[in-house]
């Protein structure tokens, strides 16, 4: 994930990481001696100081005409006297101080003929949506959900979406007929998104290739990067070969398998026999915006604290439960947990007025911090009842949950059990039981080898949530539970999980389940 912590406003409302000339010098060389590429017609979006511009002018000697498009006025005016100093007598050069989200390029088009080999080159900004929506940024497509996700997940972060993402479908729509190559930088998570959803667009590629570097020795910026190569033509690409910017070495190659998306081909033949739909849902944890005034911690004389600093006498298991967060996923069984979270609701939009009669103290809390829980900014809270928090229903309360976090690369899945239900936050998923041995089973079997080696060539792990629920929901346990024998599932459990005995007739039940592959998605 891009960090800006540590950069100014400007710097991240327009995704404002310029590339260093002697870099993009190198790229230009690349698409020239990777592809043979010979352009006679570029057109730079979002140019910036021009570094591009210079290295395709070093690089391509057929090029008769360039195109820019910037929206500062600054880098604009300084880019085009500079190049047109120098470069107008070679080639006929064109510039717009212009918005690339309503630039008109009709303009353009209708000077290109079929002969023309059009490349369009670029570092688009390295931001998203949601980030600059957080600045009041205006810097921004007219229609943010552009995706047309609707309900929760429209609201809750599914529409969110890199600002980069949006320029190169922009760009792949209106050059698609041409004789083009689109070659950005752009984080890899920009790549693998446009490949897996291809088939919404109305494109078609020849080919799709990223070539990863490392973004923090270019830009200074935390990221997993590449520069994405795409040509147009009829062939229908539909996987993304990935090479190592420097040795052009081919390191995995991502896209659609058999009609399915997974991250890393090569491997899949060895692993996609588990992979069809999870008969039971995957869900997420509890979301509350409000870490400081929602979650807590317990001292041994069992007086809870908030991170403000308050002094708390709760009741545990009504309004209060026990909380698992990411970083508390490290081992194959939790029973007791570090943090507690205040669960105002039993499921989604339940009237939270009701706790003023049950736990006035917890009402009485809330009500204390009402100012903090009526400033939380996402609109699911818009027209919720008071407090109210997402992620929960009646699966939030059984005694037993295995959990993942989605947040790291190495994939553990955790046997979550106590008396008191504990909760996990939204940085995690889960699948809930009210039958431990049935829970212990499923835990052995998703952290199979067989089950981890299908999630890594699924799963991709440069992402900020490698596993999602998209991921985790493709988990066949019926075909998994058929690979595997009570051998391993008597190993595992007495080897990992404390105090439960599963003998062969308790995983002759379980895999009865999955006879007909049906099993209702809430029968835990």
């Amino acid at each position: 994930m891009l960090s800006t912590s540590k950069v100014n406003k400007p710097i991240v409302e327009f995704g404002d990481y310029q590339t260093p000339a002697s870099f993009a010098k190198i790229v230009c060389e690349k698409l020239s001696s990777f592809y043979g590429l010979q352009p006679n017609v570029v057109i730079e979006p979002t140019f910036g100081i021009g570094n591009f511009l210079d290295g395709v002018v070093s690089t391509f000697p057929n090029v008769r005409k360039l195109y820019g498009i910037e929206i500062n006025k600054s880098y604009y005016s300084s880019a085009l006297s500079r190049i047109s100093q120098t470069y107008s007598e070679r080639f006929d050069t064109e510039f717009f101080n212009a918005d690339i989200f309503s630039f008109d390029f009709s303009y353009i088009k209708k000077v290109l003929t079929s002969k023309d080999e059009l490349l369009v080159i670029g570092n688009p900004p390295w931001v998203t949506n949601s980030q600059l929506t957080s600045l009041g940024s205006s810097n921004l497509p007219q229609k943010s959900n552009y995706k047309g996700y609707s309900g929760l997940d429209a609201m809750t972060g599914k529409a969110n979406f890199d600002i980069a993402e949006y320029i190169l479908l922009l760009l792949l729509n209106e050059f698609s007929n041409s004789n083009c190559v689109l070659a950005m930088l752009c984080k890899t998570i920009v790549a693998k998104n446009i490949v897996r959803d291809i088939n919404k667009y109305n494109i078609s590629m020849s080919s799709i290739d990223l070539f990863t570097f490392n973004a923090n020795d270019i830009f200074g910026v935390s990221c997993d990067a590449g520069l994405l190569v795409m040509k147009s033509g009829n062939a229908e690409a539909k996987t993304c070969s990935v090479y190592d910017f420097y040795t052009n070495n081919k390191i995995r190659e991502f896209g659609w398998n058999d009609n399915k998306f997974y991250a890393d081909i090569p491997n899949v033949n060895r692993h996609k026999s588990i992979d069809g739909i999870c008969q039971l849902e995957w869900r997420q944890g509890i979301k509350h915006d409000c870490a400081r005034v929602m979650e807590l911690e317990k001292d041994d004389s069992g007086i809870f604290k908030n991170k403000i600093g308050d002094e708390l006498n709760f009741q545990l298991g009504q309004f209060v439960f026990p909380l698992v967060k990411s970083s508390d996923i490290k081992s194959y069984e939790i029973t007791s947990t570090r943090k507690y979270v205040i669960v105002p609701q039993k499921r989604i939009n339940e009237d939270t007025s009701q706790i003023k009669n049950l736990d006035s103290v917890v009402w009485d809390y809330l009500q204390k911090n009402d100012t903090s829980l009526s400033a939380r900014r996402s609109s699911i809270y818009s027209n919720a009842p008071k407090y109210s928090i997402f992620g929960v229903g009646d699966y939030s309360f059984s005694k037993y949950k295995v959990g993942i976090s989605g947040f790291y690369k190495e994939p553990i899945f955790t046997l979550i059990r106590s008396e008191i239900p504990i909760m996990m936050d939204d940085t995690c998923y889960f699948l809930s039981f009210e039958n431990e041995i049935d829970a212990a089973i499923t835990l052995a079997l998703l952290n199979s080898s067989e089950c981890i080696m299908f999630l890594k060539s699924t799963a991709f792990l440069d992402s900020k949530r490698p596993y999602t629920k998209e991921v985790l929901q493709r988990i066949d346990l019926g075909k998994l539970s058929y690979l595997l024998d009570y051998s391993y599932i008597n190993n595992f459990s007495t080897r990992l999980i404390s105090n439960l005995r599963i003998t062969e007739q308790d995983y002759y039940n379980y895999r009865s389940l999955f006879q007909d592959a049906q099993l209702s998605i809430d029968m835990f």
